[in-house]
């Protein structure tokens, strides 16, 4: 689509975690609805960046493209946000927002562009911006204290702040008043929500949020295991009827109780055992994710097998496998006893492959299953969607698109099942 305009073009890129991009969809929205054109990057007059930092190869990526964009298209405005702001060196910005000043990162960009030459109108091919009616992200709170030895997220978030449940309560049921089907929960570290108010943590929240008016579910975003009352949250999915999905994504790292210990995580292999019969018993056919590390400093040969005997014992739908990398500025990267990167390589690669069974084998299950799913975008005579548990759907195009359907695959197709009537 063209459109004549005259205010200044802009094209975002995000890097990074949930949070990142919801925030960063956020702004773009707001940009949009004061009527800046929001571009592909070739077209736009100022290119946006949201950085991630979690590693050292995302701020390398960061900074790669960054170079690459002021080199190609030197008349083009870099505004950079986010965690690795403070990290880019002398590359040359326009404009740096560091996460700290994260909440004034609209005021300062509508001054940044308000300051631009006057722009000759013309046309210019637009992003379609897409909230697609169906899913929207609600950021409970920001920040971490937890300090686990390999990462650097409390250095850049900085402490846990959480937002109002009374404002948390009132986006939600005008979400789903705009016709979200489905309201995913996220933050840097959601155990850690506390309302400024009440103290009420995310499990009360949790069940206030089942009784918003509206219609839609709530999906939970990556969750800390062992920090709450892990069982409540489970029974209270497991009552909920739907309004939270049966799905839980669990940032687990290992399940060596060496490993744990060197990596200061705050449960030890016992607990997440408990936590995940809980969840079997609880919550038969959950959706079930975790991230792992592999090759952290300290993990033996025997540590690894530990952790992949743990993922074979339990039904995954999911698994995020990261290589461990050095993160300066973190206890880990000075430890002496590091993994030689080549090994690191290996163990991911058998974890991932592990991983990828323990999902077919739990995709297979769901044949034949009655599944709660929202049909999105289409492709010639098919739409895709997602279930409450996360499993990735194919339905017939005439599904009705963002509408909560139940619907019972017949086939499973790579990592797809298959809707056919």
């Amino acid at each position: 689509m063209n459109v004549t305009h005259s205010k200044p073009s802009i094209a975002f890129q995000t890097f990074g975690c949930r949070l990142n991009q919801a925030e960063a969809e956020g702004w773009q929205h707001a940009l949009a609805a004061e009527g800046y054109p929001i571009v592909p990057p070739e077209a736009a007059d100022v290119f946006c960046v949201h950085s991630c930092a979690v590693t050292e190869p995302a701020v390398r990526e960061v900074a790669k493209l960054l170079r690459a964009r002021r080199n190609r298209h030197p008349s083009q405005k870099l505004i950079v946000s986010g965690c690795a702001t403070e990290l880019l060196g002398d590359i040359a910005l326009d404009l740096r927002i560091p996460h700290e000043q994260k909440g004034e990162w609209l005021p300062r960009v509508r001054a940044f562009l308000s300051a631009l030459p006057p722009k000759t109108p013309g046309e210019t091919p637009t992003v379609t911006l897409e909230h697609r009616r169906t899913r929207a992200a609600l950021i409970l709170q920001d920040g971490c204290d937890h300090f686990c030895a390999y990462c650097i997220v409390p250095h850049v978030r900085g402490k846990p702040v959480s937002e109002s449940a009374e404002r948390l309560l009132k986006q939600a049921q005008t979400l789903f008043a705009n016709g979200y089907r489905e309201i995913v929960l996220t933050g840097c570290h959601l155990a850690l929500y506390r309302d400024p108010a009440s103290g009420m943590d995310l499990i009360e929240l949790l069940r206030r949020l089942c009784d918003v008016p509206g219609e839609g579910r709530f999906r939970i975003g990556s969750l800390e295991p062992c920090i709450l009352d892990d069982t409540a949250l489970i029974r209270l999915i497991a009552s909920s009827k739907g309004r939270l999905c049966p799905f839980l994504h669990f940032p687990m790292q290992s399940a060596d109780d060496t490993v744990l210990q060197k990596m200061r995580r705050r449960y030890r292999q016992k607990e997440l055992r408990h936590v995940l019969d809980t969840v079997c018993s609880t919550l038969p056919g959950c959706g079930l994710s975790a991230d792992w590390i592999a090759g952290h400093p300290g993990e033996t040969p025997q540590a690894a097998e530990t952790t992949l005997a743990f993922v074979q014992a339990y039904p995954f739908t999911g698994a995020h496998v990261f290589p461990y990398s050095k993160r300066n500025g973190t206890p880990a990267a000075t430890f002496p006893d590091q993994v030689p990167q080549q090994e690191i390589l290996a163990r991911a690669k058998r974890l991932r492959e592990t991983a990828k069974d323990q999902q077919l084998a739990q995709l297979r299950r769901a044949i034949g299953t009655p599944l709660s799913v929202i049909p999105e975008q289409r492709h010639g005579e098919v739409r895709y969607g997602w279930s409450a548990e996360r499993f990735r759907c194919q339905l017939p195009a005439d599904y009705p698109r963002g509408e909560c359907v139940t619907v019972v695959p017949s086939a499973l197709e790579g990592e797809t099942l298959i809707v056919t009537s």
